[in-house]
């Protein structure tokens, strides 16, 4: 086995092709450096530098040698470094699993992110039931969910906070003074399709006041909730900003709700080993930017 020790001082003796100018180039006195040339001499079975007159000349494995060298010592010195980063060069698939609605209202920085970093990826998926799983081994990058865990290894970071409202069609007669509990009970409802082991927080608010709604449309994803609604005795109950990007867009109405359910956050989750990536530095800083209007 090489001593790696010794790899700085072989490259200089080769190069010099000089002990005492090697010695003083690695900081060394001359016997040192003859004490190195001799360990690696020993080490290499190979005499490595002939003395020629004043000088040495290169034996040819102490040609090869310093060949691979050359090679080697560069990428070994970048071991450690920071890697380098450019949005603009940057051409790798990042793998997202949210709702569309997380989609929909990171629009406007995942807009920013495609102009800064045209050629890089974003892959975005519905999440599954073991999406924290995936996180973990690698199979995603990032996850957006309002659940909690625990799990080891796993970051995380508040995208927003929520409220919930009551979204009807713009039309409906309902006002903030008529939608009492037992109207809003009355109503049929509309929900997202969430998945069965995961009780939604409205019937789980519901339910510890001893009631229950009258669900009669459960839908895959959120943005399908506007052209149903549209003449429609539904009432669907959403994230408030949610509702209030659909209200830009679209002909609704958003009442206050007649009952209390404990705000919502929703959080972007990520694993250890991405921490201290620069590119997934940088799209955090991006997802999670509040104001778009410019970039750092």
């Amino acid at each position: 086995m090489i001593d790696l020790n010794l790899l700085p001082a072989l490259h200089s003796l080769l190069r010099e092709r000089h002990v005492s100018r090697a010695a003083q180039q690695c900081h060394l006195s001359q016997s040192a450096m003859s004490r190195i040339l001799a360990k690696l001499r020993q080490q290499f079975g190979d005499e490595l530098l002939v003395r020629a007159g004043n000088d040495y000349q290169l034996t040819p494995k102490a040609i090869e040698i310093e060949q691979q060298l050359n090679e080697l010592l560069p990428a070994i010195q970048q071991l450690g470094r920071a890697s380098f980063f450019s949005p603009t060069t940057a051409t790798q698939t990042v793998r997202i699993a949210s709702t569309d609605m997380d989609v929909l209202l990171l629009a406007d920085q995942i807009q920013h992110i495609q102009i800064e970093a045209p050629n890089l990826v974003l892959s975005f998926s519905q999440k599954g039931p073991a999406f924290f799983d995936q996180l973990i081994a690698g199979d995603l990058d990032f996850a957006m969910t309002p659940m909690d865990t625990s799990r080891s290894g796993l970051h995380r970071q508040l995208i927003r906070s929520d409220g919930f409202v009551a979204v009807l069609e713009q039309s409906s007669s309902l006002t903030e003074n008529s939608l009492d509990l037992d109207t809003y009970l009355a109503h049929r409802h509309g929900v997202f399709n969430v998945t069965e082991s995961l009780v939604g927080r409205v019937d789980s608010a519901l339910a510890s006041i001893g009631k229950a709604r009258n669900v009669t449309l459960r839908l895959p994803t959120f943005s399908q909730i506007p052209p149903l609604l549209k003449g429609s005795p539904l009432i669907f109950t959403l994230p408030e900003s949610f509702a209030h990007y659909l209200a830009s867009r679209y002909p609704i109405k958003i009442l206050p709700l007649p009952f209390y359910i404990e705000p919502m956050n929703a959080y972007l989750y990520w694993h250890h080993r991405l921490h201290q990536s620069t590119l997934h530095r940088w799209l955090r800083d991006r997802l999670l930017a509040k104001d778009t209007s410019h970039s750092d």
